[in-house]
């Protein structure tokens, strides 16, 4: 084998791996900047199953180029130094550059939006939990509420129509006995 051929065969098996930073991206491809300089224009981006992003430029790419060839190849991951947490041992986090966090801990699943959260299902949605707390300055829900079991309330209880088990609240009667005379209100706290 000549000395030139052997030097290129060399080349290019330094080659197959390489790293790149972002400078353009898609969710599908990647235009990237080689460790060695070179920009490539439409590098594949391959996703895990079940999970996808999209990169910020500035992010760091790990890639592989088919025979060498740096014009042709993939990209097997990407990291952003700039975005990450540190965790314990077992845990992990799926976490973005806007502050939304989903955190695997031993001591459960944190959620943290920087905004909203949304979620949507065509059925249903299924709590299962010996106890739920809900802390909100104001909580609205459309629809039916069924409860299955005692309502404790530390608040007053309004509505627009007034009803509450078939009863309006502010114009029914209440029979009362007072010193052994039936006595008859008209609303609550009308005699």
């Amino acid at each position: 084998m000549s000395k030139a051929l052997l030097s290129r065969l060399m080349g290019r098996i330094k080659n197959i791996v390489g790293t790149g930073t972002v400078t353009g991206a898609e969710t599908q491809w990647l235009q990237i900047k080689t460790a060695t300089g070179r920009t490539n224009d439409r590098i594949r981006r391959v996703h895990n199953y079940g999970f996808m992003s999209r990169p910020l430029v500035g992010a760091k790419t790990y890639n592989l180029f088919i025979g060498g060839v740096t014009a042709r190849g993939i990209t097997v991951n990407v990291e952003d130094e700039r975005y990450q947490m540190e965790l314990q041992p077992g845990e992990l986090a799926v976490l973005d550059d806007k502050g939304n966090l989903i955190h695997f801990t031993a001591s459960g699943i944190k959620i943290k939006s920087a905004s909203k959260i949304e979620m949507i299902a065509p059925s249903e949605v299924s709590v299962t939990a010996p106890k739920v707390n809900v802390t909100a300055a104001s909580s609205t829900f459309s629809g039916n509420v069924d409860i299955g079991g005692n309502l404790n309330v530390a608040g007053s209880v309004g509505g627009a129509s007034g009803k509450f088990a078939g009863v309006t609240v502010e114009t029914h009667d209440h029979d009362y006995i007072d010193d052994n005379t039936i006595r008859i209100t008209k609303g609550p706290n009308k005699q």
